[in-house]
């Protein structure tokens, strides 16, 4: 009976394994000739600290399901791809945004995607995903991004959207660049000079576009509080005191200007740019 009671113990764990792996967008043996998965393995919430260690607080602040990993080489060439299922699609987009810097090149079915030497990303669906190469030489470059289309092809589902603000003419050329932060972790990974402002408030939602604009360099953004106590917070630290009437002020600090206008109670755009008090308001207001 014990013996038994081992091997169906063994089938129910290894169904489990298979059930975890086949959630995933996967690379199979038969989706490119000569590739041999060399590593597969899946993580959870718990796991995932013995995988990427420091980093695994990020994702959970996101929202984390599970990983796969997978090793593959096809043909001498070595790649590691890394498929974190997230939450929901804005958990996915925002990870993304927080871990892409300088691309090289987009692909173009993907909305959210970032190319390097070394590296692709992209969010899709509940979906971010890391293929990485060894060398970074053209042959890996390529297969790289055969990898890529065969993984994303696998993919069927609704891409995040970000806030309409963004939708306006003169965000829309660079909205490539929007960060989304769930927590202290984003805001400290994406946009540091802003630690201060949210350090020990409670849950908060921030979009954030850092544009390059005919002006000069404005960071605009769509805050959404969960607390009235730390939208005051947030208010007092960045010295602004809000009209009653129109749901509106700005205020100095240093050589920036900074402009609050509340959408609801708990939620607002803010602009924070070195720009002189008028061009920036002159700004904003073609924008929201």
């Amino acid at each position: 009976m014990k013996v038994i009671a081992n091997i169906f113990f063994f089938l129910a764990l290894t169904i489990s394994i298979n059930a975890q792996i086949n959630e995933f967008p996967r690379l199979t043996e038969n989706d490119f000739p000569g590739m041999k998965i060399t590593r597969e393995q899946t993580f959870d919430g718990s796991s995932l600290w013995g995988y990427i260690n420091g980093g695994a607080d990020i994702f959970l602040e996101y929202g984390f399901d599970k990983l796969l990993l997978q090793e593959v080489s096809i043909n001498g060439l070595n790649f590691k791809i890394e498929i974190y299922k997230m939450n929901n699609p804005a958990s996915a987009f925002g990870i993304y945004s927080v871990s892409h810097y300088k691309c090289e090149e987009r692909v173009k079915k993907v909305k959210y995607s970032c190319l390097t030497q070394y590296q692709m990303q992209c969010a899709m669906d509940c979906y971010y995903i890391s293929i990485i190469n060894s060398n970074g030489s053209k042959e890996e470059v390529e297969a790289s991004k055969k990898i890529f289309t065969q993984v994303t092809n696998k993919i069927s589902g609704n891409d995040f959207s970000t806030p309409p603000l963004f939708n306006n003419k003169l965000l829309s050329e660079q909205k490539d660049q929007i960060k989304y932060f769930k927590g202290i972790l984003g805001v400290q990974n994406g946009m540091m000079e802003w630690y201060d402002y949210f350090d020990g408030l409670g849950e908060f939602e921030i979009y954030l576009l850092p544009a390059k604009l005919d002006a000069g360099d404005v960071n605009i953004a769509q805050i959404k509080f969960h607390s009235g106590s730390d939208v005051n917070t947030f208010l007092k630290r960045t010295g602004i005191e809000i009209n009653p009437s129109t749901k509106y002020s700005k205020s100095e600090r240093g050589s920036n200007t900074l402009l609050v206008k509340m959408l609801n109670n708990n939620e607002m755009i803010f602009v924070e740019g070195k720009i002189n008090s008028s061009k920036l308001e002159e700004l904003v207001k073609k924008i929201w």
